[in-house]
Protein backbone atom coordinates (compact mmCIF):
# COMPACT_ATOMS: atom_id res chain seq x y z
CA UNK A 1 0.00 0.00 0.00
CA UNK A 2 1.62 3.24 -1.50
CA UNK A 3 1.73 6.26 1.32
CA UNK A 4 -0.65 8.97 1.11
CA UNK A 5 0.83 12.10 0.38
CA UNK A 6 -1.23 15.31 1.64
CA UNK A 7 -2.53 17.35 -0.93
CA UNK A 8 -1.21 20.71 -1.86
CA UNK A 9 -4.57 23.13 -1.61
CA UNK A 10 -3.88 26.73 -2.24
CA UNK A 11 -6.03 29.28 -0.78
CA UNK A 12 -9.17 30.57 -1.45
CA UNK A 13 -9.31 32.40 -4.81
CA UNK A 14 -5.20 31.94 -5.12
CA UNK A 15 -4.30 33.51 -8.39
CA UNK A 16 -0.70 34.59 -9.87
CA UNK A 17 -0.53 38.59 -10.70
CA UNK A 18 2.82 38.75 -11.97
CA UNK A 19 6.28 36.87 -11.16
CA UNK A 20 6.83 36.03 -7.93
CA UNK A 21 3.60 37.98 -6.45
CA UNK A 22 0.30 36.57 -5.79
CA UNK A 23 -3.24 36.94 -4.57
CA UNK A 24 -6.07 34.74 -2.63
CA UNK A 25 -8.07 34.35 1.00
CA UNK A 26 -6.40 34.32 4.21
CA UNK A 27 -4.36 31.15 4.20
CA UNK A 28 -5.47 28.50 6.43
CA UNK A 29 -3.18 25.89 7.65
CA UNK A 30 -4.20 23.01 4.69
CA UNK A 31 -2.75 26.04 2.72
CA UNK A 32 0.47 26.24 4.03
CA UNK A 33 2.06 22.65 2.53
CA UNK A 34 0.96 24.72 -0.88
CA UNK A 35 2.30 28.06 -0.11
CA UNK A 36 5.55 26.75 1.56
CA UNK A 37 6.07 25.52 -2.31
CA UNK A 38 5.99 29.02 -3.66
CA UNK A 39 9.13 30.07 -1.70
CA UNK A 40 7.59 33.04 0.20
CA UNK A 41 9.48 35.92 1.30
CA UNK A 42 6.96 38.03 2.04
CA UNK A 43 3.09 37.58 2.93
CA UNK A 44 0.79 40.87 3.11
CA UNK A 45 -2.00 40.57 5.32
CA UNK A 46 -4.96 43.41 4.88
CA UNK A 47 -7.30 42.56 7.74
CA UNK A 48 -9.40 43.70 10.23
CA UNK A 49 -7.96 42.08 13.37
CA UNK A 50 -4.61 40.31 14.67
CA UNK A 51 -3.18 37.19 13.31
CA UNK A 52 -3.98 33.80 13.38
CA UNK A 53 -1.17 32.13 15.59
CA UNK A 54 -1.01 29.11 13.39
CA UNK A 55 -0.27 31.73 10.34
CA UNK A 56 2.38 33.38 13.14
CA UNK A 57 4.05 30.23 13.50
CA UNK A 58 4.44 29.39 9.90
CA UNK A 59 5.91 32.25 8.67
CA UNK A 60 8.32 32.01 11.83
CA UNK A 61 9.11 28.49 11.15
CA UNK A 62 9.61 29.31 7.02
CA UNK A 63 11.57 32.87 7.53
CA UNK A 64 8.99 34.61 5.60
CA UNK A 65 8.15 38.10 6.77
CA UNK A 66 4.76 38.44 7.81
CA UNK A 67 3.70 42.14 7.29
CA UNK A 68 -0.16 43.28 8.66
CA UNK A 69 -2.16 46.14 7.78
CA UNK A 70 -5.31 47.06 8.97
CA UNK A 71 -8.27 47.42 7.05
CA UNK A 72 -12.20 46.92 8.06
CA UNK A 73 -14.28 44.38 6.20
CA UNK A 74 -16.07 46.02 3.39
CA UNK A 75 -19.76 46.19 3.91
CA UNK A 76 -21.12 47.62 0.37
CA UNK A 77 -18.21 50.49 1.27
CA UNK A 78 -14.63 51.02 0.65
CA UNK A 79 -12.25 50.69 3.62
CA UNK A 80 -8.94 51.16 1.70
CA UNK A 81 -7.50 54.65 1.88
CA UNK A 82 -5.28 55.98 -0.21
CA UNK A 83 -2.43 55.89 2.07
CA UNK A 84 -2.84 52.19 2.30
CA UNK A 85 -2.91 51.57 -1.56
CA UNK A 86 0.28 53.08 -1.75
CA UNK A 87 1.89 51.25 1.21
CA UNK A 88 0.74 48.27 -0.55
CA UNK A 89 2.19 49.23 -4.37
CA UNK A 90 4.95 50.40 -2.65
CA UNK A 91 5.93 46.66 -1.11
CA UNK A 92 4.14 44.98 -3.80
CA UNK A 93 6.59 46.15 -6.54
CA UNK A 94 9.58 46.13 -4.30
CA UNK A 95 11.99 42.95 -5.48
CA UNK A 96 13.33 42.68 -2.34
CA UNK A 97 10.19 41.46 -0.87
CA UNK A 98 9.54 38.89 -3.58
CA UNK A 99 7.78 36.41 -4.11
CA UNK A 100 5.17 37.72 -2.12
CA UNK A 101 1.63 36.85 -1.22
CA UNK A 102 -1.00 39.23 -1.05
CA UNK A 103 -4.15 38.30 0.84
CA UNK A 104 -7.46 40.00 2.78
CA UNK A 105 -10.22 37.75 4.39
CA UNK A 106 -11.99 35.91 0.97
CA UNK A 107 -9.28 37.22 -1.54
CA UNK A 108 -12.15 39.66 -2.96
CA UNK A 109 -12.91 43.16 -2.39
CA UNK A 110 -9.90 44.45 -0.33
CA UNK A 111 -7.48 42.74 -2.69
CA UNK A 112 -9.23 43.47 -6.03
CA UNK A 113 -9.20 47.09 -4.93
CA UNK A 114 -5.42 47.01 -4.73
CA UNK A 115 -4.48 44.78 -7.61
CA UNK A 116 -6.85 47.76 -9.65
CA UNK A 117 -4.58 50.38 -8.48
CA UNK A 118 -1.10 48.47 -9.03
CA UNK A 119 -3.00 47.30 -12.76
CA UNK A 120 -3.35 51.33 -13.20
CA UNK A 121 0.11 52.03 -12.07
CA UNK A 122 1.24 49.39 -14.72
CA UNK A 123 -1.08 51.29 -17.27
CA UNK A 124 -3.89 48.72 -17.97
CA UNK A 125 -7.09 49.77 -18.94
CA UNK A 126 -10.30 50.54 -16.98
CA UNK A 127 -11.80 47.87 -18.62
CA UNK A 128 -8.81 45.81 -18.51
CA UNK A 129 -8.65 45.65 -14.72
CA UNK A 130 -12.09 45.78 -13.91
CA UNK A 131 -12.68 42.33 -15.75
CA UNK A 132 -9.99 41.11 -13.81
CA UNK A 133 -11.39 42.35 -10.24
CA UNK A 134 -14.76 40.49 -11.66
CA UNK A 135 -12.97 37.54 -11.96
CA UNK A 136 -12.77 37.17 -7.72
CA UNK A 137 -16.02 38.92 -6.95
CA UNK A 138 -18.87 36.68 -5.66
CA UNK A 139 -21.75 38.98 -6.72
CA UNK A 140 -20.06 39.93 -9.98
CA UNK A 141 -20.38 43.66 -10.08
CA UNK A 142 -18.00 46.83 -8.68
CA UNK A 143 -19.79 49.59 -6.92
CA UNK A 144 -19.61 52.98 -7.07
CA UNK A 145 -17.68 53.49 -4.52
CA UNK A 146 -14.58 51.24 -5.72
CA UNK A 147 -14.76 51.97 -8.86
CA UNK A 148 -14.79 55.89 -8.03
CA UNK A 149 -11.98 55.19 -5.16
CA UNK A 150 -9.33 53.53 -8.40
CA UNK A 151 -10.14 56.56 -10.45
CA UNK A 152 -9.28 59.02 -7.82
CA UNK A 153 -6.44 57.44 -6.68
CA UNK A 154 -3.51 59.41 -8.17
CA UNK A 155 -0.81 57.81 -6.63
CA UNK A 156 0.11 60.56 -3.95
CA UNK A 157 2.60 59.04 -1.37
CA UNK A 158 3.95 55.99 -3.40
CA UNK A 159 7.83 56.29 -3.53
CA UNK A 160 8.64 53.49 -5.37
CA UNK A 161 12.10 51.37 -4.72
CA UNK A 162 14.66 51.85 -7.23
CA UNK A 163 15.08 49.34 -8.76
CA UNK A 164 11.60 48.43 -8.94
CA UNK A 165 10.12 45.21 -9.89
CA UNK A 166 11.21 44.77 -13.75
CA UNK A 167 6.86 43.44 -14.75
CA UNK A 168 6.21 46.72 -13.64
CA UNK A 169 6.62 48.72 -17.42
CA UNK A 170 8.55 46.02 -19.14
CA UNK A 171 10.18 47.41 -22.31
CA UNK A 172 10.16 50.54 -21.37
CA UNK A 173 13.65 52.33 -20.54
CA UNK A 174 14.65 55.36 -19.09
CA UNK A 175 17.30 58.31 -20.04
CA UNK A 176 18.06 57.81 -16.56
CA UNK A 177 18.50 55.38 -13.44
CA UNK A 178 16.70 58.17 -11.04
CA UNK A 179 13.84 58.72 -13.70
CA UNK A 180 10.39 57.18 -14.56
CA UNK A 181 10.27 55.32 -18.32
CA UNK A 182 7.82 58.59 -19.18
CA UNK A 183 8.24 61.93 -20.28
CA UNK A 184 9.79 64.37 -17.90
CA UNK A 185 9.86 61.29 -15.43
CA UNK A 186 6.33 61.89 -14.82
CA UNK A 187 4.18 58.71 -14.85
CA UNK A 188 1.20 59.72 -17.13
CA UNK A 189 -1.98 58.93 -15.21
CA UNK A 190 -0.55 58.52 -11.54
CA UNK A 191 0.76 61.68 -11.57
CA UNK A 192 2.71 62.10 -7.53
CA UNK A 193 4.19 58.60 -7.48
CA UNK A 194 8.12 59.06 -6.81
CA UNK A 195 10.94 56.94 -7.39
CA UNK A 196 13.22 56.70 -4.82
CA UNK A 197 16.44 58.00 -5.90
CA UNK A 198 20.29 55.77 -5.67
CA UNK A 199 23.58 55.85 -6.89
CA UNK A 200 24.84 55.44 -10.45
CA UNK A 201 26.30 52.36 -10.84
CA UNK A 202 27.94 52.51 -13.78
CA UNK A 203 31.12 51.59 -12.02
CA UNK A 204 31.57 48.25 -11.72
CA UNK A 205 34.00 46.97 -8.71
CA UNK A 206 35.39 43.84 -10.12
CA UNK A 207 36.99 45.03 -13.35
CA UNK A 208 39.84 46.54 -12.08
CA UNK A 209 40.62 44.36 -10.41
CA UNK A 210 40.30 41.46 -12.73
CA UNK A 211 42.22 43.68 -15.03
CA UNK A 212 44.95 43.99 -12.58
CA UNK A 213 45.28 40.23 -11.72
CA UNK A 214 45.70 40.15 -16.20
CA UNK A 215 48.36 42.85 -16.15
CA UNK A 216 51.74 42.98 -15.38
CA UNK A 217 50.79 46.08 -13.03
CA UNK A 218 53.09 46.26 -9.85
CA UNK A 219 51.84 44.38 -6.68
CA UNK A 220 52.00 47.24 -4.59
CA UNK A 221 49.46 49.14 -6.56
CA UNK A 222 47.15 45.75 -7.43
CA UNK A 223 46.79 45.88 -3.52
CA UNK A 224 46.35 49.35 -3.13
CA UNK A 225 43.63 49.33 -5.43
CA UNK A 226 42.06 46.26 -4.04
CA UNK A 227 42.08 47.92 -0.36
CA UNK A 228 40.02 50.99 -2.24
CA UNK A 229 37.63 48.46 -3.68
CA UNK A 230 37.25 46.62 0.31
CA UNK A 231 36.60 49.85 1.82
CA UNK A 232 33.86 50.44 -0.61
CA UNK A 233 32.08 47.36 -0.71
CA UNK A 234 32.56 47.84 3.46
CA UNK A 235 30.70 51.09 3.06
CA UNK A 236 28.15 50.09 0.82
CA UNK A 237 27.47 47.02 2.93
CA UNK A 238 27.01 49.35 6.03
CA UNK A 239 24.75 50.94 4.02
CA UNK A 240 22.48 48.51 2.97
CA UNK A 241 22.62 46.90 6.62
CA UNK A 242 21.33 50.30 7.63
CA UNK A 243 18.51 50.56 5.00
CA UNK A 244 17.44 47.12 6.19
CA UNK A 245 17.26 48.57 9.98
CA UNK A 246 15.54 51.56 8.78
CA UNK A 247 12.88 49.68 6.73
CA UNK A 248 12.09 47.21 9.86
CA UNK A 249 11.99 50.31 12.37
CA UNK A 250 9.12 51.74 10.36
CA UNK A 251 7.17 48.72 9.88
CA UNK A 252 7.14 48.10 13.15
CA UNK A 253 5.90 49.68 16.50
CA UNK A 254 2.65 50.59 15.07
CA UNK A 255 1.10 53.51 16.51
CA UNK A 256 -1.67 51.86 18.13
CA UNK A 257 -5.62 53.19 16.73
CA UNK A 258 -4.26 53.82 13.40
CA UNK A 259 -6.12 51.92 10.11
CA UNK A 260 -3.18 52.06 7.96
CA UNK A 261 -0.11 51.30 10.00
CA UNK A 262 2.15 48.55 8.80
CA UNK A 263 3.52 45.71 11.55
CA UNK A 264 6.24 43.20 10.64
CA UNK A 265 5.50 40.23 12.90
CA UNK A 266 8.25 37.92 11.69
Amino acid sequence: MSDIIDPLIPPYRFERVQDGLYRGGYPKPRNFRFLKRQRLKTILSLIPQTQDPHLTSFCHANNITLLTIKVESPNENVTVTNKIASQCLALLTNPTHAPLYLHCLDGSNVTGLIVMCLRKLQLWRVASYQNEYLRFELNGEIIPEESEFVDAYDGAGLLLSNPYSPWLWPGRLATDVNLMPFDNGVHPVLPHVRLAHRMSTEICVADPISSLNRSATDPALRDAVQDIVSESTAVAAVGESTGTELLAESLSDPVAGTEDTIQMLV
